[in-house]
């Protein structure tokens, strides 16, 4: 199995920790988050892992190289203006090939059970799978999952919905007829969802965004308490 890692952006909201360093790189539990992420997918059983990169892009090119010390074979998509995650995925697909691949965020911290999202992904019925995380507080996720067969839809307001994690399988067809110019996944998520083919599962286990300098600092806390956080909490608040 493949996978990609979506590494391009500016990490504005981290300013000015992300002037100088990418994202992606930000310190947690000791390690960059980056090398967290490449060990889980080299566990989970990925050989080949594309990562696209643009904001300090030598930076990560320089720290990750070809892979080897964390058991992959690394290869980079270099984005010569950041294309967002949807035309940074559409740029990618020529590193991916015909299979269906996991990709995810760079910019989250997790440890999570990824074989319900990877098991079974069925490119006859998905062009996309999600994996999801409960709210923080019980308010108002991205997402509203039908529990007989998982597909999703929206939420709405008054409705308690699921949080995207960031980690999604992807169907490589599904997104060839898009443009390689800036535009978000949420595009491809929608036209999915029209089509009763975007899909998710409930994660188990550590996720957090960091997306703020207090964000990180509490992400960073607890991640040296993770073992005893319990399934699915998810530090977004």
């Amino acid at each position: 199995m493949q996978a990609m890692i979506l590494a391009a952006g500016y990490g504005k909201r981290l300013r000015p920790l992300t002037d100088t360093l990418p994202k992606p790189l930000v310190e947690m539990g000791g390690r960059p988050l980056l090398d967290h992420t490449l060990t889980r997918l080299a566990h989970l059983g990925v050989r080949r892992v594309v990562i696209n990169v643009h904001h300090l892009a030598d930076r990560i090119v320089d720290h990750v190289g070809d892979g080897v010390v964390f058991g992959l074979e690394v290869v980079w998509s270099r984005e010569e203006s950041l294309l967002e995650t949807g035309g940074g995925v559409r740029l990618a697909l020529s590193h991916l090939g015909a299979e269906p691949f996991l990709a995810v965020n760079g910019d989250v911290a997790w440890d999570l059970d990824l074989a319900s999202l990877v098991v079974g992904f069925d490119e006859t019925r998905m062009d996309g799978r999600l994996g999801l995380v409960p709210t923080l507080d019980g308010g108002r996720g991205d997402f509203s999952i039908d529990p007989v067969d998982g597909r999703l839809c929206r939420s709405v307001d008054g409705e308690t919905g699921w949080i995207y994690s960031g980690l999604q399988m992807i169907r490589p067809g599904a997104l060839e007829g898009y443009p390689i110019e800036p535009f978000s996944l949420n595009r491809f998520y929608d036209d999915a969802i029209r089509s009763g083919r975007l899909f998710g599962v409930v994660l188990e286990g550590f996720w957090a965004d960091i997306g703020t300098p207090e964000r990180l600092e509490r992400t960073r806390a607890a991640w040296k308490n993770r073992f005893a956080i319990g399934p699915g909490l998810a530090y977004k608040g």
